[in-house]
Protein backbone atom coordinates (compact mmCIF):
# COMPACT_ATOMS: atom_id res chain seq x y z
CA UNK A 1 0.00 0.00 0.00
CA UNK A 2 1.50 3.39 -1.02
CA UNK A 3 2.18 6.62 1.30
CA UNK A 4 -0.54 8.44 -0.67
CA UNK A 5 -3.70 5.96 -0.24
CA UNK A 6 -2.65 5.39 3.61
CA UNK A 7 -3.43 8.93 3.81
CA UNK A 8 -6.39 8.67 2.54
CA UNK A 9 -7.67 5.85 4.91
CA UNK A 10 -6.23 7.85 7.84
CA UNK A 11 -8.15 10.84 7.06
CA UNK A 12 -11.29 8.88 6.38
CA UNK A 13 -11.20 6.74 9.20
CA UNK A 14 -11.19 10.62 11.91
CA UNK A 15 -14.18 11.60 9.53
CA UNK A 16 -15.81 8.79 10.72
CA UNK A 17 -14.42 9.39 14.16
CA UNK A 18 -16.05 13.00 14.06
CA UNK A 19 -18.74 12.55 12.16
CA UNK A 20 -19.72 10.35 15.45
CA UNK A 21 -19.55 12.58 17.99
CA UNK A 22 -21.17 15.32 15.77
CA UNK A 23 -23.73 12.76 15.29
CA UNK A 24 -24.23 12.60 19.44
CA UNK A 25 -24.31 15.83 20.43
CA UNK A 26 -27.22 16.74 17.80
CA UNK A 27 -28.56 13.66 19.69
CA UNK A 28 -28.61 14.69 23.07
CA UNK A 29 -26.42 11.77 24.33
CA UNK A 30 -25.39 12.27 28.03
CA UNK A 31 -21.38 12.59 28.20
CA UNK A 32 -20.71 9.62 29.64
CA UNK A 33 -22.07 7.62 27.04
CA UNK A 34 -20.47 9.83 24.60
CA UNK A 35 -17.18 9.26 26.67
CA UNK A 36 -17.89 6.04 25.78
CA UNK A 37 -18.18 6.11 22.15
CA UNK A 38 -15.12 8.18 22.23
CA UNK A 39 -13.20 5.38 23.98
CA UNK A 40 -14.30 2.78 21.40
CA UNK A 41 -13.34 4.85 18.59
CA UNK A 42 -9.74 5.88 20.25
CA UNK A 43 -9.29 2.27 20.56
CA UNK A 44 -10.29 1.34 17.08
CA UNK A 45 -8.20 3.99 15.50
CA UNK A 46 -5.02 2.93 17.29
CA UNK A 47 -6.12 -0.43 16.48
CA UNK A 48 -5.91 0.07 12.97
CA UNK A 49 -2.95 1.83 12.80
CA UNK A 50 -0.63 0.01 14.50
CA UNK A 51 -2.00 -3.27 12.44
CA UNK A 52 -2.00 -1.19 9.18
CA UNK A 53 0.12 -3.31 6.44
CA UNK A 54 3.98 -1.92 6.31
CA UNK A 55 4.04 1.13 3.42
CA UNK A 56 6.19 -0.36 0.70
CA UNK A 57 9.98 0.15 1.27
CA UNK A 58 12.47 2.26 -0.96
CA UNK A 59 15.15 0.71 -0.12
CA UNK A 60 15.58 -2.51 -2.39
CA UNK A 61 18.20 -2.34 -4.83
CA UNK A 62 15.88 -4.68 -7.18
CA UNK A 63 13.02 -2.17 -7.04
CA UNK A 64 13.14 -0.74 -10.93
CA UNK A 65 10.85 2.13 -10.35
CA UNK A 66 12.20 2.92 -6.76
CA UNK A 67 15.77 2.87 -8.30
CA UNK A 68 14.56 5.07 -11.26
CA UNK A 69 13.31 7.80 -8.73
CA UNK A 70 16.54 7.60 -7.07
CA UNK A 71 18.49 8.65 -10.03
CA UNK A 72 19.24 5.09 -11.07
CA UNK A 73 18.74 4.93 -14.89
CA UNK A 74 18.10 1.53 -16.16
CA UNK A 75 19.57 -1.10 -17.92
CA UNK A 76 21.88 -1.65 -14.38
CA UNK A 77 23.94 -3.89 -12.33
CA UNK A 78 23.26 -3.71 -8.83
CA UNK A 79 24.18 -5.78 -5.69
CA UNK A 80 21.37 -7.38 -3.39
CA UNK A 81 21.64 -6.36 -0.46
CA UNK A 82 23.12 -3.51 -1.05
CA UNK A 83 23.82 -2.83 2.68
CA UNK A 84 25.22 -5.09 4.70
CA UNK A 85 26.12 -5.36 8.47
CA UNK A 86 28.11 -8.38 10.27
CA UNK A 87 30.30 -8.98 12.96
CA UNK A 88 33.80 -8.97 11.94
CA UNK A 89 34.60 -12.70 11.24
CA UNK A 90 31.70 -13.41 10.12
CA UNK A 91 30.88 -14.50 6.41
CA UNK A 92 27.87 -13.00 4.67
CA UNK A 93 26.47 -13.18 1.19
CA UNK A 94 26.06 -10.99 -1.43
CA UNK A 95 24.74 -11.40 -4.91
CA UNK A 96 25.33 -9.36 -8.44
CA UNK A 97 22.28 -8.94 -10.41
CA UNK A 98 21.10 -7.22 -14.04
CA UNK A 99 18.28 -5.06 -13.14
CA UNK A 100 16.00 -4.33 -16.33
CA UNK A 101 17.88 -5.66 -18.92
CA UNK A 102 16.45 -6.68 -22.83
CA UNK A 103 18.13 -9.60 -24.29
CA UNK A 104 21.35 -10.13 -22.80
CA UNK A 105 23.35 -13.42 -23.76
CA UNK A 106 26.37 -12.83 -22.25
CA UNK A 107 28.56 -10.95 -19.30
CA UNK A 108 31.83 -9.53 -18.15
CA UNK A 109 31.39 -8.69 -14.69
CA UNK A 110 34.56 -6.90 -12.72
CA UNK A 111 34.05 -6.05 -9.13
CA UNK A 112 36.41 -4.46 -6.74
CA UNK A 113 36.32 -4.62 -2.90
CA UNK A 114 38.37 -3.90 -0.27
CA UNK A 115 41.03 -7.12 0.59
CA UNK A 116 42.11 -5.26 3.85
CA UNK A 117 38.60 -5.86 5.37
CA UNK A 118 37.04 -8.38 3.17
CA UNK A 119 37.96 -12.26 2.45
CA UNK A 120 37.03 -13.98 -0.44
CA UNK A 121 35.52 -17.23 0.53
CA UNK A 122 33.46 -17.99 -2.91
CA UNK A 123 31.53 -17.42 -5.76
CA UNK A 124 28.55 -19.24 -6.94
CA UNK A 125 26.40 -19.38 -10.57
CA UNK A 126 23.37 -17.13 -10.33
CA UNK A 127 20.20 -17.92 -11.32
CA UNK A 128 19.78 -15.67 -14.48
CA UNK A 129 21.13 -17.72 -17.11
CA UNK A 130 19.93 -21.22 -15.65
CA UNK A 131 17.97 -23.36 -18.34
CA UNK A 132 18.17 -27.26 -19.64
CA UNK A 133 21.73 -26.61 -20.47
CA UNK A 134 24.49 -24.98 -17.63
CA UNK A 135 26.27 -21.94 -19.26
CA UNK A 136 29.84 -20.66 -19.90
CA UNK A 137 30.62 -20.13 -16.51
CA UNK A 138 34.31 -18.76 -15.73
CA UNK A 139 35.61 -16.46 -12.70
CA UNK A 140 38.66 -15.45 -11.92
CA UNK A 141 39.33 -14.72 -8.06
CA UNK A 142 42.51 -14.38 -6.63
CA UNK A 143 41.81 -12.65 -3.38
CA UNK A 144 43.37 -9.94 -5.02
CA UNK A 145 40.63 -7.28 -4.43
CA UNK A 146 39.12 -8.21 -7.37
CA UNK A 147 36.71 -10.40 -9.55
CA UNK A 148 36.09 -11.13 -12.55
CA UNK A 149 33.07 -13.05 -14.21
CA UNK A 150 32.54 -14.83 -17.51
CA UNK A 151 29.16 -15.87 -18.38
CA UNK A 152 27.33 -16.96 -21.84
CA UNK A 153 23.81 -18.15 -21.98
CA UNK A 154 23.05 -21.58 -23.58
CA UNK A 155 19.65 -21.86 -23.92
CA UNK A 156 17.52 -24.37 -25.24
CA UNK A 157 14.70 -22.54 -26.65
CA UNK A 158 15.73 -19.51 -26.60
CA UNK A 159 19.19 -16.96 -27.45
CA UNK A 160 18.28 -14.38 -24.54
CA UNK A 161 17.21 -13.87 -21.35
CA UNK A 162 15.60 -10.32 -20.19
CA UNK A 163 14.66 -8.84 -17.00
CA UNK A 164 16.16 -9.05 -13.65
CA UNK A 165 18.73 -11.66 -12.40
CA UNK A 166 20.86 -12.92 -10.75
CA UNK A 167 24.66 -13.59 -12.46
CA UNK A 168 26.50 -15.03 -9.36
CA UNK A 169 26.26 -14.76 -5.44
CA UNK A 170 29.53 -14.25 -3.88
CA UNK A 171 30.80 -15.15 -0.01
CA UNK A 172 32.89 -13.18 1.87
CA UNK A 173 33.99 -12.67 5.42
CA UNK A 174 34.36 -9.82 7.59
CA UNK A 175 38.25 -10.28 8.25
CA UNK A 176 38.54 -6.66 9.59
CA UNK A 177 35.97 -4.03 11.10
CA UNK A 178 35.20 -0.61 9.68
CA UNK A 179 33.01 -0.08 6.58
CA UNK A 180 33.92 -1.12 3.09
CA UNK A 181 32.27 -1.26 -0.43
CA UNK A 182 32.11 -3.69 -2.85
CA UNK A 183 31.92 -1.90 -6.58
CA UNK A 184 31.76 -2.38 -10.49
CA UNK A 185 34.18 -1.34 -12.71
CA UNK A 186 32.49 0.61 -15.63
CA UNK A 187 34.65 -1.63 -17.84
CA UNK A 188 31.88 -4.66 -17.32
CA UNK A 189 30.02 -5.63 -20.50
CA UNK A 190 26.67 -7.09 -21.30
CA UNK A 191 26.12 -8.53 -24.95
CA UNK A 192 23.20 -9.80 -27.01
CA UNK A 193 23.12 -13.48 -28.98
CA UNK A 194 24.86 -11.14 -32.04
CA UNK A 195 27.49 -10.21 -29.99
CA UNK A 196 25.99 -5.87 -30.15
CA UNK A 197 26.94 -4.71 -26.63
CA UNK A 198 23.81 -3.39 -24.38
CA UNK A 199 24.52 -0.35 -22.56
CA UNK A 200 24.84 -0.32 -19.23
CA UNK A 201 23.54 2.97 -17.41
CA UNK A 202 23.81 2.34 -13.88
CA UNK A 203 25.81 0.71 -11.56
CA UNK A 204 25.35 0.29 -7.53
CA UNK A 205 27.57 -0.05 -4.71
CA UNK A 206 27.68 -2.70 -1.90
CA UNK A 207 28.62 -0.55 1.45
CA UNK A 208 29.63 -3.44 4.47
CA UNK A 209 29.91 -2.29 8.06
CA UNK A 210 31.44 -4.40 10.52
CA UNK A 211 31.35 -4.11 14.03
Amino acid sequence: MNIFFHKIKQRKVLQTFLSVLQQGKQTGQSRYKRGNIIFVLISFLWIFLSCEVPMESYDNPLDEEAAEEGGMETPALVFFPDEINVNSGETFTVSVYALNVEDVAGAYININYDRNKLLLMTVNPGTFFSDLQDPIYFTETENSGKIELYTVFLGADSTSVSGTGSFMSIVFSASASGLSTITYNTNCELVDADDNPIEIKGFGEGVVNAQ
